[in-house]
Parts: C-alpha cells; sequence; structure tokens
C-alpha cells in the first residue's frame, strides 16, 4: 500500500510537472533573450538515438528510453552488457549461472526466469540493429560503442520478436571519414587487467573501415579454501571489424565480422544450507539459523564463514565460443530510403559446474548449447506531408541444440559394486546414483510484417499509430537417457532387499523421446499522441501491445516417460497491454532536463517459471499463469548548474502481482514477480577542476540502490535479496583537448555483500547463491586520436 502511493504521487507528479512545464519554459525564454555568454551558456547536450528505426532527438521520441554515450558507459566502469542494469530505472539483469552466462532482463517487472537456454526471454537484445536470439549470446563484453538505448514498454510494433517488455539497443562506433584511434588500459583489484583498442578512417573517398577488440583476465574474488586458487575470475577477448562503403550516390553499405571467446574457470556458487547440524542434517534448520549459514546441507557441508570463501571439488571450464556477421544496404530515394539488413550468428557455449558448490559430488551439472541464427529485416521508410513512415518485413531461422548431463550423487558411487549406478536407490537407502544426458533440437522459424507512421496534426500535436502481424513456428524433438553401464538392479532369488548388479548393453537406457510442433499467431498495435506543450516541453500518451510466443521446456524432465510426456507439451504465447503517460522537458536555457513517465500493464497468460525439486535432478519448467497488473513511474533528471558540473539522478518505482494462479504444489496469486524490486535509484555526478589550460582533474562519485527483491515466483523468503545501496567513484587527470586520461575508480566502496540470484535446491538441502563482486579498486588510462 505504501508503495501504491508512490505510483499514484508519481503519476500526479508528471501531470503536475505537464501542467507547470510551460511556465518554466516561459522563464526559460525570458532568461534567454536577457543573453548569456557563450561561455556560461554551454548546456546539456542532444542525444540522437534511433529508437524509432530513423535517427531522432532523445527529447522527441514519445517512447521512455534511456540512453548513455559510449564514453559515459565507459566512465561508470560499465564492461558488460549485463551492467548497465546498475544505472537504469526498473531495469534487473540477473546472472544466475555468473559472468558469461545468459542474463535474465527484466525491465518493468517483465522478464523470464528460465535458465534454460531454447527459451529467449519478452526483452529484445540487439547489436546494430541485429535481433541476438540465442539467450546465451545475450552477455557479452561491451567496447567501442556510440551508445546504448533502454526502450521501455512493449515495442512490437517496430521490434516485434520477444519484445513484450521492452529492447535493449547496443550501437557500436562507426567507421568515419577521418582517421581516429584509441586504446584504453586498466588494472584493479583480483589481478583484473582489462584492454581495449580500436583505428579506422577511411581507405579511399568511397570506403571506410574500424576495427576494435577488448581482453580481460581476472583471477576472481572467490577464494576456494579446498584448492587455494581464486575463482569467479575472468577471460575473454571479442573482436569487431567493420567496411563502409559508397557504392553509388544513393546507394551505401555497412558489412560486420565480429566475434569472441570466454574461456574460464566455471564460476562458483555459495551453498546456503537447509538442515539441522544438531539432527544429522535430517530436519529442516529454522529460517535465521539458515540465513545466519549455521546450516548445512544432505551430506553435513556447511560454508564457510567468509562469504567470499568456498569448498570446491569442480573446477572445470566455461568456454563460450561466438562468432557472426551482418550486412547492411541503404538505397536511397529521395524521401525515401529502403533498408535491407541481413545477418547471421553463431553459439556454442559449455558450462560444466559444481552445482552443488561443496566439496562432495552431490549434483554436478554440464549445460552444452550451440545455436545459429539467420535474420534478414526489409523496411521501406520515408517523409513527407507532415508525416514520418516505415513499413517493412522481418525474418529469422534458428537452430538450436542442448546437450546437458547431471550426474547425480556421485560422491556415493565408489561404494557400489563396479562403480554402477543406481537410479532407484535400491543399495543406498534410497539415494539415486546416476549419470544422465538430455538432447534436445529446436527449430524456430519467425515471420512478421509491420508498419508505424507519425502523422502531424498540428504544428504542436501529432498522433503515431502502429501495427505487427507475427507468424513463429517452432519444432521442438527430445531425448533423454540414462548413461551406466551397469545398474543396480532387485535380486528376485536372493529374496525381500536383495540387490545385484545387471551390465548394459551399449551403456545407454533410453528414457523418453518426443517430437512436438507449435505455431503462434499475433497482431499487435501502438496508438499514441504526443504535444509540446511549450518550446522544449513535450507530453505523450499511448497504448501499447506485445507478444511473446509460447515453446517447449528445454530442462531436464521427469524420468518417468508419463510424465515427462506432460511436460514436454508447448505452453502458451503471453500477452502485455501498457497504457503510459509521460513527459520529456529541456529547461533553464538547457541546465535540466527531466523526463517523467508513468505506467500500468494487464499482463495476460504470462510465462512463469518454477523450479520442482523431485529428489533427483530439479525439473525447470515453464507455464501459463493467469494474469497480472503491474505499476510504476520513472523519474530521469540531467541537471547542469555549472559550466563543468552535472547531476544525474534517475528513480523507478514498480509494483507487481500475480492473478489468479494456482498450481499442484502453491498458489502464486498475490506475489511479486521475480527480479522486480520496488524502487530503484542511480545518481552520479560530476565535477572538473581545470588545473591550467591543458590540464583538468574530473571527479564522479556515483550511487545505486535496490529495494528487496524475490528471485522466485513463489516468493520463498529465502531466496530473497534485502535491499542494499553501492557506492563508487572516479577520479581522472585529463587533458582539455580529450586526447588522454589517467583515472582511478573503486566500485562497491562499502564493501556490501549481496548476491544477484537465488534457486533452490531444498531437495539436496541448500540453497544455491550467486554472489555480487565485492569491493574494487583500479587505476586506467585511456589515449585517443
Amino acid at each position: 500500500m505504501k508503495l501504491m502511493g508512490k505510483l499514484r504521487l508519481g503519476t500526479a507528479s508528471v501531470l503536475a510537472f505537464a501542467i507547470l512545464a510551460p511556465s518554466a519554459a516561459t522563464a526559460q525564454e525570458g532568461a534567454a533573450d536577457a543573453g548569456t555568454s557563450a561561455e556560461t551558456n554551454e548546456g546539456i547536450g542532444d542525444i540522437v538515438v534511433t529508437a524509432q528505426r530513423r535517427e531522432q532527438n532523445l527529447q522527441d521520441v514519445p517512447v521512455a528510453v534511456t540512453a548513455f554515450s559510449g564514453d559515459a558507459i565507459a566512465d561508470l566502469g560499465i564492461q558488460s552488457s549485463s551492467d548497465i542494469a546498475a544505472v537504469v530505472p526498473n531495469l534487473e539483469i540477473g546472472l544466475p549461472a555468473g559472468e558469461g552466462n545468459q542474463p535474465l532482463i527484466y525491465i518493468r517487472g517483465v522478464g523470464l526466469a528460465d535458465t534454460n537456454s531454447n527459451n529467449a526471454g519478452p526483452n529484445g537484445v540487439y547489436v546494430d540493429e541485429v535481433y541476438i536470439a540465442s539467450p546465451g549470446a545475450q552477455t557479452f563484453q561491451l567496447f567501442d560503442l556510440e551508445r546504448v538505448e533502454v526502450l521501455k514498454g512493449p515495442q512490437g510494433t517496430l521490434y516485434g520478436r520477444n519484445a513484450t517488455g521492452g529492447a535493449i539497443n547496443f550501437i557500436t562506433a562507426k567507421p568515419s571519414k577521418d582517421f581516429q584511434a584509441q586504446a584504453s588500459l586498466s588494472y584493479g583489484s583480483f589481478d583484473t587487467i582489462t584492454g581495449e583498442a580500436a583505428i579506422g578512417g577511411p581507405i579511399s573517398d568511397a570506403a571506410r573501415f574500424r576495427i576494435s577488440g577488448t581482453g580481460t583476465h581476472s583471477n576472481g574474488y572467490v577464494h576456494n579454501l579446498l584448492t587455494g586458487r581464486r575463482e569467479n575470475g575472468q577471460g575473454s577477448f571479442a573482436l569487431r571489424g567493420q567496411l563502409a562503403l559508397d557504392i553509388a550516390d544513393n546507394f551505401d553499405a555497412l558489412l560486420n565480422v565480429h566475434g569472441g571467446k570466454v574461456d574460464v574457470r566455471s564460476p562458483q556458487y555459495r551453498s546456503l544450507g537447509l538442515l539441522d547440524p544438531d539432527t544429522g542434517f535430517t530436519t529442516p534448520c529454522a529460517p535465521d539459523a539458515i540465513m545466519a549459514n549455521q546450516c548445512g546441507n544432505v551430506f553435513g557441508y556447511v560454508s564457510p564463514e567468509g562469504f567470499y570463501d568456498g569448498n570446491y571439488d569442480r573446477s572445470d571450464r566455461l568456454v563460450v565460443k561466438n562468432w557472426g556477421t551482418s550486412a547492411r544496404f541503404n538505397w536511397h530515394f529521395g524521401d525515401i530510403t529502403l533498408t535491407s539488413i541481413s545477418a547471421y550468428d553463431w553459439n556454442d557455449k559449455l558450462h560444466r559446474e559444481d552445482t552443488d558448490a561443496s566439496p562432495f559430488r552431490i549434483l554436478d551439472i554440464d549445460y552444452g548449447v550451440r545455436s545459429k541464427a539467420f535474420t534478414q529485416e526489409l523496411r521501406l521508410s520515408g517523409t513527407g506531408g507532415g508525416v514520418n513512415w516505415v513499413v517493412g518485413g522481418y525474418y529469422l531461422h534458428e537452430t538450436l541444440n542442448q546437450n546437458q548431463t547431471g550426474d547425480l550423487f556421485g560422491e556415493v558411487r565408489a561404494a557400489l559394486p563396479g562403480g554402477a549406478g543406481d537410479p532407484d536407490g535400491l543399495a543406498t537407502g534410497g539415494i539415486p546414483v546416476l549419470f544422465s544426458r538430455t538432447l534436445n533440437r529446436q527449430n524456430t522459424d519467425a515471420a512478421s510484417i509491420f508498419g508505424q507512421a507519425e502523422i502531424e496534426l498540428t504544428p504542436a500535436l501529432r498522433a503515431t499509430i502502429g501495427g505487427r502481424y507475427n507468424y513463429e513456428r517452432k519444432r521442438f524433438l527430445a531425448e533423454a537417457r540414462l548413461e551406466e553401464n551397469s545398474i543396480i538392479v532387485p535380486d528376485e532369488e536372493g529374496g525381500e532387499g536383495a540387490v545385484t548388479v545387471a551390465p548394459i548393453p551399449g551403456g545407454i537406457i533410453p528414457l523418453y523421446s518426443f517430437d512436438n510442433r507449435k505455431s503462434f499467431k499475433n497482431v499487435s498495435f501502438k496508438i499514441g499522441l504526443d504535444y509540446d506543450i511549450a518550446p522544449d516541453v513535450m507530453a505523450y500518451a499511448s497504448i501499447s501491445t506485445g507478444f511473446k510466443s509460447g515453446g517447449f521446456n528445454g530442462g531436464f524432465l521427469s524420468f518417468d516417460p508419463a510424465e515427462a510426456a506432460v511436460q514436454a507439451q508447448p505452453f502458451n504465447e503471453e500477452t502485455l497491454t501498457a497504457y503510459e503517460v509521460g513527459i520529456k522537458s529541456t529547461l533553464f536555457d538547457r541546465r535540466l532536463r527531466f523526463n517523467a513517465a508513468a505506467f500500468y500493464y494487464d499482463y495476460k497468460d504470462l510465462q512463469l517459471y518454477t523450479l520442482i525439486n523431485t529428489g533427483a535432478i530439479p525439473l525447470s519448467l515453464l507455464d501459463n499463469a493467469a494474469n497480472a497488473t503491474i505499476y510504476g513511474a520513472e523519474f530521469e533528471m540531467i541537471a547542469k548548474p555549472a559550466d563543468r558540473f552535472d547531476i544525474t539522478l534517475n528513480l523507478g518505482l514498480l509494483d507487481t502481482e500475480v492473478k489468479d494462479f494456482v498450481t499442484a504444489v502453491a498458489d502464486y496469486s498475490g506475489n511479486r514477480l521475480a527480479l522486480s524490486p520496488t524502487v530503484t535509484f542511480s545518481g552520479t555526478a560530476n565535477y572538473e577542476v581545470p588545473l591550467s589550460d591543458k590540464l583538468a582533474l574530473a571527479f564522479q562519485p556515483s550511487a545505486s540502490y535496490r529495494s528487496s527483491q524475490f528471485f522466485s515466483a513463489d516468493n520463498n523468503p529465502l531466496l530473497k535479496q534485502k535491499g542494499y545501496w553501492l557506492l563508487g567513484g572516479r577520479i581522472a587527470l585529463k587533458d582539455e583537448d580529450g586526447r588522454w586520461e589517467a583515472a582511478v575508480f573503486g566500485r562497491n566502496l562499502t564493501r556490501k555483500k549481496y548476491i544477484n540470484y537465488a534457486v533452490d535446491l531444498s531437495d539436496f538441502g541448500f540453497i544455491e547463491q550467486f554472489r555480487g563482486e565485492p569491493r574494487m579498486f583500479g587505476v586506467e588510462f585511456r589515449v585517443k586520436y
């Protein structure tokens, strides 16, 4: 109820500001008429975005967009695509398997907590307008960027597939007509070294190039007490080459080739025990004792007192390889442009994890996935007669293969005759000992046609109308088997309870095999109005819809073929209708930029992820909940009270609630959605002190806050992170001409201990947690020509 009051206040604030803004704009005009010198009239610069598939000033776009330049991203220390959540209101990115693995992206409470690699979330990730189809490829290093745009709310018209909640656009720096070169090198805590470089310029009057790359190595911030080694480090590199061609006066092309690799020891989790040591780890602990780390898992393991310490018996590799290419062609015919974007991306990942996060072989899972995606977009855009319009078509074909293994209670196997498997626990007192493999193949074809027009009704009033037809077809082939040379079986001749070892010819016991297909259709639309209340002050309102197709469960299914057949059935699509009002303003002689938005979402058939503990390998399943409602508001402000001094503040408010969703094991009605804190805040300040005509000292303190959030739909209090602040800062000595810069920086200065994801593995007696990074210091040097 307190949050609802805040949201009502937020909505009222948006409307009140829309009423008061004209008077502020009038005062601004008066100040401008009074005249100021060029030196003291240096205001906030414009940010050009392509959120509506054409270049526009951010303040002219009637959509809630948070945008950062490439330089701002670098100054904030953002190095990965998952890091941007720290500075964007109402954006959360969970990393259930650590850096280098697929993210769980939530925008305004809309997301998907499914960790299976065959199900993309409802928020699109784009690099240079190319959709990144594979979830395993959506975490990557950021380097040589022009800007980042985060679009909030359904983008079903122009972005289409899987953009129910919004879209994140990463726009790389492009080849230029002037020679450019830049490089940076940083060194920080845990022997973290990051290097980045880019070079480009003209080849001829009609051709330009740009080559850039980055690499990172870190020993890691988790201490493995069992081996003495550091864990949760980094080891990656990425390269990109671009060639821009002016083929004719009205015909140009941009060719892109890119690739990269992550090769590092798999990230390690923290085991939070659930079982009481006073009862021999056979009964649950009290919640307070669990949170105090006084309890253990089914083998009696209690994690060390040090938050960043652990005992890990498995230190295999996480290896992710990717490469891709794209070609963009533009034909200009006066006020009309025909654009073609073709792209191909390949991604291969093998993640061998110590799932139980302990010195015992309780549960070890390998996640292998390989995907190939081809996309083609063709669009025609133009302007004339007071109308900006775009029409087009889109096609995607993706082939994704999963190879996942589970090694269950391997610690017990050595005590069994000949190392045999014991799936039914006949010789172990009910403990299942087995090695399983799941092989899935998913083929996806998606096609759509779309159009949107912005119509000038009066010089100050514009209407936007758009629509998109989506068609998607999926085929899912699934196979599971046990891989054992021999297993324990009942010995019928030995009497009751007697067992014997039976050899398995070929070493394979088939469990199930399915070949399922499903198609989905949807029409999405957007209707909106935006009005110039005063110069540099715009208000807007819109109704829009979004659609995410259904699909198939790509995780481990039941070993019972009948149960697996039910779990293998497809889940349905989800839809969202969004109602939004907002205002964008630039005031006081461009010294203040204030944007605000309030929204209400009607969420239908949302796809809700649940992890089911079975006593064997946990089942991760998706199902369609009945409904959910989401309310919220956002406020973004940039102020420049003086030259060389600016402040950026972002605030997000959010209320989410699941409606009427009851399963066989739980009632989720009234629960909050996962990864949806009610309050998010970030703030930075930049202040430069001139030291001479050629040198300046720049100070940049920063802070961010996340209120409490759950990591599961059942709102388990053990899968919850309380609210926390993160403080950081940067001090740089820089050349006034921007040619070089030397800086020191710090992150998480107060040494806050927090988790950014948790998973319930209570059948094994523990909660699996992934820890946020500890305090870190570093130095950095940049040069630019």
